[in-house]
C-alpha cells in the first residue's frame, strides 16, 4: 500500500480521506480502502521523511494534506525501474481451491457460485471505471496539475505516458477478472458432472 500512496502523491496533494476515496473509487481491487491500514501506511511513509504534510483549516476543521517529498519521489522512481514480477503476487485465498476437495460437492459449487459473483461485480466496477474516463475528466486533471507547476511539473510532462500506463492497466485488471470468471465458469460445469 505505501507505494501506492506515494503513486497517488505525485498525482496531487491529499488528505488521508481523500487518499482513502481514491483507493475506494479507483484501486480496491489492489489494496484494502481501510482507514486503519491507509492510516499506518501514512505514518510509515512520515516516519520514512518520503511524504510531508501542511496543515490548513476548512469550514472550522483542521486538515493535514500530504505530499509527496524528493525523497519520496526517488523511492517510488526506483521502484517503478525495476520489472514488476505479477506472478509473484501472493493470494491465500487461491489456496482455497487447492484443499476445496474436503468440502461435499454442493458446498464447492456454492463456494464456486459466490467466487463467480464476486467476480462480475469487480467487473461491473472495472468497467464503470473504465466508462467513466473521458476527455473533459483528463483535461481537468491536467489543469488541476496547472494550478502548481512545482508540485507537477514532471507529472505534466509525462501525462501522456501516464494515461497509457493508467489505461492499459484498466484493462489488465478487466482482462484478467474476465478470465477468472470464464475459468470458475469451466471449473462450476466440471463439478456439476
Amino acid at each position: 500500500m505505501d507505494k501506492l500512496i506515494l503513486g497517488i502523491l505525485m498525482l496531487r496533494r491529499l488528505t488521508v480521506y481523500e487518499i482513502r476515496t481514491m483507493i475506494k473509487a479507483n484501486f480496491r481491487a489492489m489494496c484494502s480502502d481501510s482507514l486503519g491500514s491507509i492510516q499506518a501506511a501514512v505514518k510509515r511513509l512520515l516516519n520514512a521523511d518520503l511524504i510531508s504534510y501542511s496543515e490548513y483549516v476548512e469550514k472550522g476543521i483542521n486538515k493535514k494534506q500530504y505530499s509527496i517529498t524528493e525523497k519520496g519521489r526517488a523511492e517510488i522512481m526506483e521502484w517503478l525501474s525495476k520489472p514488476a514480477i505479477i506472478a509473484a503476487s501472493k493470494n491465500m485465498e487461491m489456496g482455497k481451491l487447492l484443499f476445496m476437495g474436503y468440502l461435499p460437492r454442493e458446498q464447492q459449487k456454492l463456494i464456486i457460485k459466490d467466487i463467480i459473483k464476486h467476480l462480475e461485480d469487480e467487473l461491473s466496477y472495472l468497467l464503470v471505471i473504465k466508462a467513466s474516463i473521458t476527455e473533459e475528466g483528463k483535461a481537468a486533471i491536467i489543469e488541476y496539475w496547472q494550478t502548481d507547476t512545482d508540485y507537477y511539473g514532471e507529472v505534466i510532462a509525462k501525462s501522456e505516458q501516464i494515461e497509457i500506463f493508467e489505461e492499459l492497466t484498466l484493462q489488465h485488471g478487466i482482462d484478467s477478472v474476465k478470465f477468472n470468471i470464464e475459468w470458475f465458469k469451466k471449473m462450476e460445469e466440471k463439478l456439476g458432472e
